[in-house]
């Protein structure tokens, strides 16, 4: 009974201050969203919902883990929280902010459920031009609209990569624009584990100037469009360099930091890769209705010293980037790609989609492990080659409700045969069904 009226009185005091709280609120004009979102499949090896590459098939009386067993995977962690901010104007421009996030950071072991940032970026419009600062998608080479469902599907043919920037567009008419910009020196050519590549937004650098980039672009609607997908062409490109750096006490490229009294060496390496992009209406829509529109888009691309961990197969070994030659010095594979999707819609809100990916690397002899030396086996285990295709099936059930179902086939080819005779084979491939449900708010 004490306690109670000792409860009571302490309520009494704190009325006053809860009466004058009022509510909160923001200074500018802030919009949530985001959405829920759930997936379910199934693949014909032993992997998960973000498996990059195929394991090696088991040949002979090899007998290859991956291979032997399928798998079931269920995760809810792509589910995203965004926020809009629009502020006040700043030198003619209207300004805003964005920031997203999804539960895609690993919190504990290999587990989902961190939170994890996206995208956090500001932009300052006029009439004819844009300004972007900060986090957000690269602005050039990837495609203008994808119709996979898996956060990781046809991540290795230049989906594109989030990267801290400042990009410049500058419109010289409606139709006609042009980018340039800089970005941040990520370790585009570096090697890591996952969960380990946060740290390619966090340094490991070894750069002295941030990469280059820049893209002429033609934007317009004389061809209709389908939904935000008007025809465009894009052609941008990449640049930077990278010091590669080894510990001279152990004589080879060894893990850094040294644990060894003595120096470093390093050997500079160019990264670059150009693309072009493309988005083509076909068959626009009607009165603001996709029913029967048909939509061709996707991408080339060619390069050097390009990994982009989480682009290029989430820093798996998909590439090798950079690695050391037979005499330490810098070298890295020529590589190209391309992606290409079709896309038709049945209903406004019921479309089905065909997605096609290519990449290879050109190896050296040396690099594809040909030379018997002691890291020969690494460089054979290296992918080589990736191809996948698939279907996606969209249907908007309402505004907030969307289901999306899906199928895809990932090859992959290894420089060299797998490790230990008789060897499991050179190349792999699995089948990939999906269901995902989303709830948008």
């Amino acid at each position: 009974m004490k306690k109670l009226l000792l409860c009571l009185f302490l309520l009494s005091l704190m009325l006053p201050f809860l009466a004058n709280a009022g509510t909160v609120s923001s200074r500018y004009d802030v919009t949530f969203g985001g959405f829920v979102k759930y997936d379910l499949g199934w693949m014909s090896q032993n992997g998960n919902a973000d498996t990059p590459v195929a394991a090696r098939s088991s040949s002979g009386a090899m007998a290859v883990l991956a291979d032997e067993y399928s798998n079931t995977f269920q995760t809810a962690g792509e589910t995203r929280l965004n926020f809009l901010v629009k502020g006040p104007g700043l030198w003619g421009a209207k300004t805003s902010a964005f920031i997203e996030g999804d539960f895609r950071g690993v919190a504990t072991g290999n587990g989902y459920g961190g939170f994890e940032l996206r995208h956090a970026f500001m932009t300052l419009k006029w009439s004819s031009a844009e300004l972007m600062i900060g986090q957000n998608w690269q602005q050039w080479g990837m495609p203008y609209y994808g119709a996979w469902i898996g956060c990781n599907d046809f991540r290795a043919f230049l989906r594109g990569w989030r990267m801290p920037q400042m990009a410049f567009r500058y419109f010289f008419t409606k139709e006609l624009n042009a980018m340039i910009g800089i970005t941040s020196a990520t370790e585009w050519s570096g090697t890591g584990t996952f969960p380990y590549v946060r740290q390619f937004n966090d340094g490991y650098a070894r750069s002295n100037w941030p990469g280059l980039m820049g893209e002429i672009a033609y934007w317009s609607d004389r061809a209709g469009k389908i939904g935000s997908n008007n025809l465009k062409f894009g052609l941008g490109a990449y640049f930077g360099k990278e010091k590669k750096v080894y510990d001279t006490a152990a004589g080879t490229a060894a893990a850094l930091p040294a644990t060894t009294a003595g120096g470093y060496q390093d050997d500079m390496i160019n990264a670059w890769i150009a693309a072009f992009r493309y988005s083509v209406p076909i068959i626009p829509e009607k009165q603001g209705n996709k029913a029967m529109a048909l939509l061709l888009n996707g991408n080339f691309f060619i390069g050097q010293n390009i990994q982009g961990p989480g682009w290029m197969g989430l820093n798996q070994n998909v590439s090798q980037g950079s690695y050391w030659g037979p005499n330490n010095e810098a070298s890295a594979p020529t590589m190209y790609g391309l992606f290409s999707q079709l896309s038709f819609w049945f209903t406004d809100k019921l479309s089905i989609n065909g997605l096609y990916g290519y990449l290879k690397y050109n190896y050296s002899s040396w690099g594809r492990g040909a030379a018997n030396d002691a890291a020969a086996q690494a460089r054979r285990d290296l992918p080589n080659m990736l191809q996948q295709y698939g279907v996606t099936l969209l249907w908007d059930a309402n505004q907030a409700i969307r289901f999306g179902l899906g199928w895809s086939n990932l090859f992959t080819s290894y420089n060299g045969n797998g490790p230990a005779a008789p060897y499991a084979g050179r190349s792999g491939s699995f089948d990939e069904y999906r269901l995902a449900v989303y709830y948008f708010f």
